[in-house]
């Protein structure tokens, strides 16, 4: 009889220990699966993507009013796709100063939308006639952020800091490059996945998008 006993007990945790053995080899599976779906979904997307080059040029016809010493305006720029090996994309406002005094270009970024997060630099929150919040940046510690933090690099540059007068012609540039390999795969594939969710839940909206205001102040 104890016997019997012994032999149905073993048993049971025989078939306790399968069935353990087979619900962590089940959660095993489901994970690989949802990972590689992830990773899956995210070549697809980089796969299938439109490889058209992004360059726009926007003209700005610059004239200083009687007493007035400084022009800007606001512009909005937007990157619609961003992915690792995508085509740089340059952006740029060529600047006329139809006026007869020289004058020194500068700008200032007020904020910036990555994948659905928004920054709002100090100086975006005075031109909106907010109060700062403390964790803002400004606006030369958030270029600086979008330079060495990413694995694509978002930059702001003019081609001269002065303009002459008469006719005179500078640049203001925006790029976005994000090689296919960066250098850092784990981050590469990381927000590689987050842009392509991004691109799918939100359909029609810019993976990247940027106001900036651009001035030229008269050299007196």
């Amino acid at each position: 009889m104890n016997e019997d006993k012994n032999k149905v007990g073993g048993e049971e945790v025989v078939e306790k220990k399968k069935k353990k053995h087979r619900f962590a080899l089940i959660r095993l599976l489901f994970l690989i699966f949802l990972v590689m779906g992830n990773t899956l979904a995210w070549f697809i997307y980089v796969t299938r993507i439109d490889n058209s080059v992004s360059v726009h040029v926007k003209a700005w016809d610059v004239v200083f009013q009687d007493g007035e010493d400084e022009v800007s305006t606001n512009v909005n720029i937007a990157v619609d796709d961003l992915y690792p090996g995508m085509n740089n994309f340059h952006y740029q406002i060529a600047a006329y100063n139809k006026s007869e005094v020289d004058a020194f270009l500068s700008y200032t970024l007020l904020s910036a939308n990555i994948l659905g997060t928004e920054y709002v630099t100090v100086e975006g929150r005075a031109d909106r006639g907010e109060t700062a919040q403390e964790d803002d940046y400004t606006s030369a510690e958030l270029e600086d952020m979008f330079l060495h933090d990413f694995p694509f690099a978002l930059q702001i540059s003019v081609s001269n800091l002065t303009i002459g007068d008469t006719n005179g012609l500078e640049y203001y540039s925006f790029d976005v490059v994000w090689p296919y390999e960066s250098g850092n795969d784990t981050e590469d594939t990381r927000w590689g996945i987050a842009s392509a969710d991004f691109r799918k839940n939100n359909p029609g909206v810019a993976s990247i998008s940027l106001q900036v205001k651009v001035s030229i102040i008269q050299d007196t």
